[in-house]
């Protein structure tokens, strides 16, 4: 029936995606119903919409229901059972006190019968609320029919006393209580009666308004449930008194689901990831939605997003091997996970996780991809740190190990290999206790362990085992490794062999008290005999001899002290943070040439103030300079000039001093074998003076050049420039 007429049939507009779907539906609808299948929305009794469609038309209906308002438009929403999140404006409220926009919800598989009696339900809402707005004269004939038929439990109150006058067997069905009993119980028991004042100022409405509506209201029925219900109410005028009538059917599935998709709603609008849906139907499958969390990642509106492929985020450091596995996945409908540089709406780059994953409908056809895009930027960073940090220890000289908490080795490097003999494998999970060699006390390993566990760093010469047998010096420190809530979680050990350290520096120090200690007495004892033999010679050219024994045995003497220096110039570490202003140290070498060589001449030239990083070293080596220089210079009048001034052909940063002389200079013999680095047989030098030098500016991070000049040699110190002031 429709329009009042009884040969008319209801006209229902039938919307799904799914051809093979909406044929079937139609076939079980024609007996019945005028069933109208069109693109456009047309003028119908009930629109029944799948979820699939019913984003395209949410507007359009919306429109429909506002312009027939207060005539009840009913929409039957067609879901399936597993059905993917539909539009967020699904089942919502439009923003106003208007209804929602769907009225019903039968899901899949659809029972003939269930789809009939809820089409009826709403059909009979529909024809209800045409004729509470029409008004006609036979509204009362008509109403009392349709209220003993109507599914919807209907009351009809006394607008004054509230009280209720009359109920329809589905009233009774929904509270549970005969009519009887409905009748002799006041309105505020059977509906909300934990929200009676909600309830007071609904009725208020409908009495200032002449009607009202609301689903924010319950019921308890006599078994004690509580149902969600929805009311429709009206004023109309009896007889007598004014009368109100209120429609009330059951919606807690509907609520349910309704409060399920907000739910899944909010999730996806909140999520700290970024959600995009695209739809593959449309030419370069663009995105449909974007939650707040990818506008938060990409900086782009949801606006700039939407209706463009999410390519938009590529750029010029975007790799496309990831691009062209995301874009074969697609193609072949399969999910994918890949990582790739993105960059944000401003230009900054970012490392994005993208997972991509088809979504299909009930006939398994792909109908959106649904994509989860994750700022990895920190992890990416610390894995390439991680990656940076492991190649650097894999290459590094000294042997790294790193152990458990207990002291199980759980990583070694090759410098570890080669020095030790032992692979990975041989050591993995073993004790470091493997390459002991019994040279340490078991109070030096307390010690070490008592170190470490209170988080200091432990460091420490020892003599180790190699896997053949053979002892080696190792200089080891141990440090802790802390985790986030700085518990010690494991060890890391670096060991260099200083084996060939050791040795040299036993060298050296035999060879200082051979050169210090025999040299020196037995120079004492030639000087004491050549002394007590000029005594004894008389004879003048026999004299000469003695001289030069003695002349020797002086220059002997010198070269066991220059040893000395030697020592101890490489038992001093490096300077790392001192300072040497230029003219502190001019004038302390030309105080110490001038007292020491009273024939010759010399002459400072300093370009501004400047500082070089060294200690007294230095000024040991420029006097031991002078004096070799002075040592091959014949003029009657020696004159020696050192000038200071920065290194223009390098940089600024560092500072050439200059030694000249007005003499033929060092000897080539002399100096190349500096330049070159080792002495042989066909070239040598004459003593330690040069090789003094060159060790002592080598070990303040400087060099030693020799260049030509017109008259002899230039001897240039090149030195690390520091602030004259800090």
């Amino acid at each position: 029936m429709r329009d009042g007429h009884p040969d008319a049939v209801d006209r229902l507009q039938l919307i799904v995606a799914n051809e093979a779907d909406r044929e079937a539906i139609r076939s079980m609808l024609s007996e019945q119903y005028d069933v109208v299948i069109d693109d456009e929305l047309r003028a119908v009794d009930c629109y029944l919409v799948d979820d699939r469609s019913l984003p395209a038309y949410s507007e359009a209906i919306e429109a429909q229901k506002a312009e027939l308002d207060p005539t009840f438009q009913p929409v039957l929403l067609l879901r399936r059972e597993q059905a993917a999140e539909t539009a967020p404006q699904l089942g919502a409220d439009n923003g106003d006190d208007s209804p929602p926009l769907i009225d019903e919800v039968v899901t899949a598989p659809i029972d003939r019968e269930t789809l009939y009696r809820r089409l009826e339900n709403l059909l009979v809402r529909r024809r209800q609320s045409a004729e509470l707005t029409q008004r006609y004269a036979d509204i009362q004939t008509r109403f009392e029919r349709l209220f003993e038929a109507t599914n919807d439990a209907t009351f009809v109150l006394d607008a004054e006393s509230l009280f209720i006058t009359a109920c329809n067997p589905a009233a009774s069905d929904l509270l549970g209580y005969s009519r009887a009993t409905i009748l002799e119980t006041e309105p505020s028991e059977l509906f909300a009666p934990d929200q009676p004042d909600t309830l007071a100022s609904f009725f208020e409405d409908i009495i200032a308004t002449g009607d009202a509506w609301t689903d924010e209201l319950t019921c308890r029925t006599k078994a004690g449930e509580e149902r969600a219900i929805e009311i429709s109410a009206t004023t109309f005028e009896t007889s007598d008194d004014p009368s109100i009538l209120l429609s009330i059917r059951d919606i807690t599935e509907r609520k349910a689901y309704q409060e399920e998709l907000e739910l899944k709603t909010q999730a996806i609008d909140g999520a700290p990831i970024g959600i995009t849906i695209s739809d593959p139907s449309q030419p370069d499958n663009p995105l449909v939605y974007v939650n707040d969390g990818y506008t938060e990642l990409t900086g782009y509106s949801k606006s700039e997003g939407i209706g463009r492929n999410c390519r938009y985020l590529q750029g010029p450091g975007t790799r496309e091997e990831p691009v062209a596995e995301m874009r074969e996945a697609i193609d072949n409908e399969e999910p994918v996970s890949v990582e790739l540089r993105n960059y944000r709406k401003d230009g900054t780059p970012f490392w994005n996780r993208v997972t991509i994953a088809p979504v299909r409908d009930d006939d398994g056809e792909v109908v959106n991809y649904i994509g989860f895009q994750e700022d990895v930027t920190e992890r990416k960073e610390r894995e390439q740190d991680l990656q940076l940090f492991r190649r650097a220890v894999e290459n590094v000289g000294s042997a790294v190990v790193i152990t458990d908490r207990t002291g199980d080795i759980k990583y070694v490097n090759p410098a570890f290999e080669f020095q030790t003999g032992y692979s990975y494998e041989e050591v993995v999970d073993k004790n470091p206790n493997l390459f002991a060699s019994g040279k340490q006390s078991e109070e030096f390993y307390e010690e070490l362990w008592e170190t470490i566990l209170d988080g200091d760093t432990w460091e420490a010469e020892l003599v180790n085992q190699r896997k053949s047998g053979e002892l080696y010096h190792v200089e080891q420190e141990i440090s802790p490794i802390t985790n986030s809530v700085g518990d010690i979680t494991h060890f890391v050990a670096i060991e260099a062999d200083v084996t060939d350290r050791q040795l040299r520096e036993q060298q050296l120090s035999v060879l200082n008290r051979i050169l210090r200690h025999n040299l020196r007495n037995g120079i004492n004892v030639i000087e004491g005999n050549a002394t007590l033999l000029a005594e004894q010679v008389a004879d003048e050219e026999a004299r000469w001899f003695v001289d030069a024994i003695e002349e020797r045995a002086t220059e002997l003497a010198a070269l066991s002290e220059k040893a000395s220096t030697v020592r101890s110039l490489f038992e001093q570490e490096p300077p790392s943070d001192a300072r040497y202003p230029i003219d502190d140290l001019f004038e302390a070498v030309t105080a110490e040439f001038e007292e020491a060589h009273p024939e010759a001449t010399i002459k400072t030239e300093l370009s501004g103030a400047l500082a070089v990083r060294a200690d007294s070293r230095l000024r040991v080596a420029l006097e031991e300079l002078l004096t070799t220089t002075l040592s091959y210079n014949d003029e009657t009048i020696p004159a020696i000039t050192v000038t200071a001034t920065p290194a223009a052909d390098r940089s600024e940063e560092w500072v050439e001093i200059t030694v000249t002389d007005n003499g033929l200079g060092v000897p080539e013999h002399e100096w190349r074998a500096i330049e070159q680095g080792e002495e042989t047989q066909l070239q040598h030098g004459s003593g330690l003076g040069l090789w003094l030098v060159h060790w002592t500016v080598s070990l303040l991070g400087g060099e030693v050049r020799i260049e030509g000049s017109d008259i002899g040699t230039q001897m240039v110190l090149t030195l690390p420039r520091v602030p004259v002031d800090e």
